[in-house]
C-alpha cells in the first residue's frame, strides 16, 4: 500500500501550520510550497480541499495565511488518511462492483487484508497532528534531510552575521598570450 502525493502533502500542509501555531504571521501556500519543494498551484487546490473538510481557514491579502481551524491535538492521522486517500481497495475482491476474481468465497486473502487495513486504520487513529510534531532524537534523522524547514526550528536558528566583504577594485582582465599553433613554427 502506498499513499498518494494528494495525502502526503495534505499532511504536510496540515503539519506546517500546526507548528506555525502562536506564529505571528500564519504561513502562506507560497512558504510551505518552498520548504518542501512542492508545486505552488497543486498545493493551493489541496489547501482548498482541506479548507473545505474544515481543518484549515484561509485569510487573503497581506497578513494573510493558512491556520488550523481544529486542535492539533484533535485532529487524527486516520481521519486525514481517510478523507485525502480517493481508493483503499488494496485488491480486486474488495470491491464487489469490479470483482471477477473466481477464488471469491473460497479465498480467505481479503478477510485477512480487510483485517491489516483496519490494523493501519487502529494505528492512525491513535495518532494526532500533535504527535506528528514531538521532536525526534537527532540521531534518528536520515542522511540528507533538512531539518531547518521545520518552522519551529526555522524561528529559532540565527543566521550568522558575516562581515560585508569590502569593495576593491578589480583589476583589469589580462588577455591571454597568443598562443602557437601546433605543426607551425613560429618566426622571430
Amino acid at each position: 500500500m502506498r499513499l498518494t502525493h494528494w495525502t502526503d502533502y495534505s499532511l504536510r500542509v496540515l503539519m506546517y501550520c500546526a507548528a506555525c501555531e502562536g506564529r505571528e504571521h500564519p504561513p502562506t501556500v507560497n512558504e510551505i510550497a518552498e520548504a518542501h519543494g512542492i508545486s505552488r498551484s497543486h498545493l493551493t487546490k489541496i489547501v482548498m480541499i482541506l479548507a473545505s473538510f474544515g481543518w484549515l481557514a484561509t485569510t487573503r491579502g497581506r497578513g494573510g495565511g493558512l491556520r488550523l481551524l481544529k486542535p492539533a491535538g484533535e485532529l487524527t492521522l486516520g481521519e486525514v488518511v481517510r478523507q485525502t486517500e480517493t481508493d483503499m481497495t488494496l485488491v480486486e475482491c474488495f470491491d464487489r462492483k469490479t470483482n471477477t476474481c473466481r477464488l471469491d468465497g473460497y479465498c480467505r486473502l481479503k478477510d485477512v487484508l480487510y483485517k491489516a487495513t483496519q490494523g493501519f486504520f487502529d494505528v492512525l487513529d491513535g495518532i494526532t497532528l500533535a504527535d506528528l510534531l514531538a521532536p525526534v532524537a537527532t540521531g534518528k534523522a536520515q542522511a540528507g534531510q533538512m531539518p531547518h524547514l521545520i518552522p519551529i526550528q526555522l524561528a529559532s536558528l540565527k543566521m550568522p552575521r558575516t562581515a560585508p566583504v569590502p569593495a576593491t577594485k578589480a583589476a583589469p582582465a589580462r588577455r591571454p598570450s597568443a598562443a602557437r599553433k601546433p605543426g607551425k613554427a613560429q618566426a622571430d
